[in-house]
C-alpha cells in the first residue's frame, strides 16, 4: 500500500485526476490517497473546499486499477482557521492551501509515512519506488530547488514532492516549529522556506523525483512548476499538465499524451455526471 497526499480547494480536481491517472499507469498497487481541503470563502470567493461529488470520483476512477485503493477527505477548517487566521502568510502570491501539509502531525487519519504531491506532479515511472526509500531518521525526505539551490542555499529543498516521517515529526514537534514561523513571519515562499529552516533531519533526493526543469528518461515524478527561461530573453514559464496546448507548443512535450487524453474523457464522463446531479437536485 501507498500513502499519498493533496492538498487544496475544489480548484485542485483537474491537477489530482491527472496525477493520480499518472501514478496509476506505472503502478497497481493500492493507493491511500489522503486530501486535506478548508473552506476560506470569506478570504476569498474562490477558496471552496474540494466536494465529496469530486473525491468520490476521483475513488471510482483510481478503484479501475485497484479495487482496494480509496481516498478519504479531511476538512481541518476549524483548526486551520484557529491556528493560521492571522498569519500575514494568508495573502500570497501562492494560495493558503499550500499551508495544509503542515497539520499532518495533528490529524489523527494520518499514517507514519506519507508522499505529499502538489497537484501540478505527474507520475513517469512506479510511485513506489519513492515510497520504499528509508528515513526512519528523517522528518523528510525532498529533491533540490532547481533554482533556490543556486540563488537561495545550497541545499534548498523544493516542497512539491515531500517523503513524510509523519512519526518522527510528532516526535521532534518539527511541524510546530514550522507552523509558527508561517503565522509570524512573512515569507515568500512561506511554507517552503519553513521547512528548510526548521529542519534538523531531512534527506536530499535524486532530481528524478521531483523534476522541475524538464523530463528525462529516468524521471519518476516530473513537477510542472513556475520556472525561468534565459534564452533568448529572460522570462517565466508556468504551464501546467491540464493545460495540453500549451504542454505540447512550449515545452514540446507528448510523453504524456495517452495520460492526457483519459484525464479528458473522464473530466467529460465527470462534468456530465455533475449536471445530471444538479438537475436532479
Amino acid at each position: 500500500m501507498i500513502n499519498i497526499l493533496y492538498c487544496g480547494n475544489d480548484k485542485i480536481f483537474d491537477g489530482i485526476l491527472i496525477s493520480l491517472l499518472s501514478i496509476c499507469k506505472y503502478s497497481k498497487a493500492q493507493l491511500n490517497i489522503f486530501v486535506i481541503t478548508v473552506d476560506l470563502t470569506d478570504i476569498h470567493k474562490t477558496y471552496k473546499a474540494i466536494s465529496q461529488t469530486q473525491i468520490s470520483f476521483l475513488e471510482k476512477t483510481i478503484k479501475k486499477t485497484n479495487s482496494n485503493s480509496q481516498i478519504t477527505l479531511l476538512d481541518i477548517s476549524d483548526m486551520f482557521r484557529d491556528d493560521m487566521i492571522n498569519s500575514p502568510n494568508l495573502v500570497n502570491s501562492y494560495t493558503p492551501y499550500t499551508l495544509l501539509r503542515l497539520y499532518v502531525d495533528l490529524i489523527p487519519e494520518m499514517p507514519e509515512k506519507i508522499i505529499y504531491l502538489d497537484t501540478d506532479t505527474m507520475a513517469h515511472d512506479d510511485i513506489q519506488k519513492l515510497y520504499n526509500i528509508n528515513i526512519k531518521n528523517y522528518e523528510y525526505a525532498a529533491s533540490l530547488d532547481y533554482l533556490g539551490k543556486v540563488f537561495l542555499h545550497y541545499n534548498y529543498q523544493n516542497a512539491g514532492v515531500l517523503l513524510l516521517n509523519v512519526k518522527k515529526m510528532k516526535e521532534t514537534g518539527f511541524l510546530k516549529t514550522v507552523r509558527e514561523c508561517c503565522k509570524n513571519k512573512k515569507m515568500y515562499f512561506p511554507d517552503q522556506t519553513a521547512l528548510n529552516i526548521a529542519v534538523k533531519n531531512k534527506k536530499i533526493l535524486s532530481s528524478r523525483f521531483n523534476d522541475q526543469r524538464k523530463f528525462h528518461k529516468d524521471t519518476v515524478i516530473q513537477h510542472f512548476s513556475k520556472s525561468i527561461r534565459w534564452w533568448p530573453i529572460y522570462h517565466t514559464v508556468n504551464v501546467k499538465p491540464w493545460d495540453i496546448e500549451k504542454m505540447h507548443s512550449v515545452y514540446k512535450l507528448h510523453e504524456y499524451d495517452d495520460i492526457l487524453q483519459d484525464y479528458q474523457n473522464k473530466k467529460k464522463i465527470f462534468t456530465t455526471e455533475e449536471v445530471k446531479g444538479n438537475d436532479r437536485n
